[in-house]
């Protein structure tokens, strides 16, 4: 082959590469970004996936509290207050004589309590028939050991009302000059019905109203069973507290 044509093709090959050579680097750069953004996207990704199993969690979180926030709504009733009962006067035998009955309650635990009485009083029993209480002689404590029936219902009146049930211990003594009768320190076992009924704001001028119903056996409450008889409700006129009850659902 002549140099005169040798030297032509050279050049043209020589002319190829060079054109080529940039192009080349060119495309390997963005070659280059396209892996280097190509892990960044993966990166997000994965990212992202971390974050919304993180939500998911989150959201399943907030699905049970809901759910134990409804569960607890279901049971939400609570109250207390003092309820005023007359007892007979010693000389008069009418009903004149205050006593304070303060009671308790929620989900959890219920109690009515006398902690003393303040004048003498007349009180008719079951066994013993009409005995005479003299000032600061007579104390009675019920305290639930348990919760078995917790029922929230509404009256015909549109009023919302809790019934509980269960057992609890009852301490009653009556303690005189020359003797005592019951104990404030040994319980004696009964069951129990609790009515409340919530009347609106402002307690009992509202309409809020609370009862113990307890049911002695004369086996296991012989103490109880004689001043009080087979059942006995515990009520008054509610002076003071609040009683909440939520709608039934």
């Amino acid at each position: 082959m002549s140099k005169t044509l040798f030297t032509p093709i050279l050049s043209g090959i020589a002319g190829l590469i060079i054109g080529f050579f940039p192009i080349y680097l060119s495309s390997t750069s963005q070659i280059d970004d396209l892996k280097s953004s190509g892990a960044t996207l993966t990166t997000a990704n994965e990212a992202l996936k971390t974050e919304i199993s993180s939500l998911g969690a989150v959201k399943t979180k907030a699905e049970t509290l809901e759910a134990e926030l409804s569960r607890i709504s279901l049971k939400s009733a609570s109250g207390g207050g003092v309820n005023l009962k007359l007892m007979l006067h010693p000389e008069t035998k009418k009903p004149t004589v205050p006593m304070n009955e303060v009671f308790s309650f929620d989900a959890n635990h219920a109690f009515c309590r006398v902690d003393t009485n303040h004048e003498a009083f007349i009180m008719p029993t079951f066994k013993m028939g009409d005995v005479l209480i003299e000032k600061n002689e007579f104390y009675m404590a019920m305290s639930t050991t348990s919760i078995d029936e917790f029922k929230i219902s509404k009256d015909s009146d549109g009023k919302n009302r809790i019934t509980i049930t269960g057992d609890l211990d009852c301490f009653t003594e009556v303690a005189k000059a020359k003797m005592k009768l019951g104990s404030r320190e040994v319980a004696e076992v009964a069951g129990y019905k609790i009515k409340a009924i919530d009347g609106g704001p402002g307690g009992g001028p509202s309409g809020d109203s609370f009862e113990f119903t307890v049911y002695f056996d004369p086996e296991t409450a012989p103490v109880n069973y004689g001043v009080f008889g087979p059942e006995f409700t515990f009520t008054g006129d509610m002076v003071d507290g609040e009683i909440t009850i939520a709608d039934p659902r």
